[in-house]
């Protein structure tokens, strides 16, 4: 019969060794020549997606810049050559004042007329008492409308018709002579009068009873809009009389090339029978 103590392994050499051991230390699972190899080339891979990522952006700012410079000489071209064609313009005047002077030697009646009607089309300096009228930007832009806190076109077209309607002769934008033909429009930041670029601060030069003038701009619609404007977006406005203004001669071309005379026809009792308004 076997032996209780034995079949339950009593008295014998337990399987395991439960004695102490010596500590052991943690160990990498990879070795630190693999680590530094693979951070060396994590580091290249990230400082190429770098260099192409700013190499691209450099690319593109370089082409922005060069479209925008390529844009500001265009600009300046078209400056240059709208002042060489205006002082080719100024020399054939000079030249048909010369020719006038030959041809109407001994003509003084004629001269007279014709000093005349340069005088009503404004194609005359003149000089006189006056008031000088500045309009100007606000010195800080608006952030919500920019373009509330700059002079526009429209500002300038009811400052002219004020003038006019105050008893104006004549009147000159920073020495843009203002007629019939004058066009006054925005473009961009800057306004166009006769053509040309004007810039803020804008000087409308008005010929004509000073007192009168004051007295006519003050009361109007255009001095009660920029009181409340100067107050909420910093617009410039300031009227002055002076005893003398010059207003220079327009230098613009005063030719129609769409216009034409009206034709009137006349009925067989001498009546005309076009005249607006008469159709029923």
């Amino acid at each position: 019969m076997a032996d209780p103590a034995e079949a339950l392994g009593l008295g014998q050499s337990p399987p395991h060794d439960y004695g102490p051991r010596d500590p052991r230390r943690w160990r990498a699972p990879w070795s630190a020549r693999a680590v530094t190899a693979l951070t060396a080339l994590g580091a290249l891979a990230v400082g190429f997606l770098l260099a192409t990522g700013l190499s691209a952006g450099r690319e593109v700012a370089e082409a922005q810049d060069a479209r925008k410079d390529e844009l500001i000489a265009l600009i300046g071209e078209r400056i240059e050559r709208a002042e060489e064609l205006s002082a080719q313009l100024d020399a054939l005047r000079d030249r048909v004042a010369e020719t006038e002077d030959v041809v109407f030697a001994g003509v003084e009646e004629l001269r007279r007329d014709v000093e005349e009607l340069e005088l009503a089309a404004g194609l005359a300096d003149l000089t006189g008492p006056g008031v000088v009228l500045v309009l100007d930007d606000a010195s800080d832009p608006c952030p919500q409308q920019p373009a509330d806190c700059r002079i526009q076109d429209v500002d300038l077209q009811l400052a002219i018709n004020t003038l006019f309607a105050a008893g104006a002769e004549a009147v000159a934008v920073n020495d843009q002579r203002v007629l019939s033909v004058t066009a006054v429009r925005s473009a961009g930041q800057t306004v166009l009068v006769n053509r040309q670029v004007l810039t803020a601060p804008y000087e409308l030069v008005a010929l004509g009873d000073r007192d009168a003038l004051e007295e006519g701009v003050a009361g109007s619609r255009l001095a009660a809009d920029f009181a409340v404007w100067s107050d909420e977006y910093g617009l410039g406005f300031d009227l002055a009389g002076t005893p003398s203004v010059e207003v220079p001669a327009y230098r613009g071309s005063v030719s129609l090339d769409l216009a034409e005379p009206a034709a009137s026809a006349t009925g067989a009792d001498g009546r005309d029978t076009d005249v607006p308004g008469e159709d029923r």
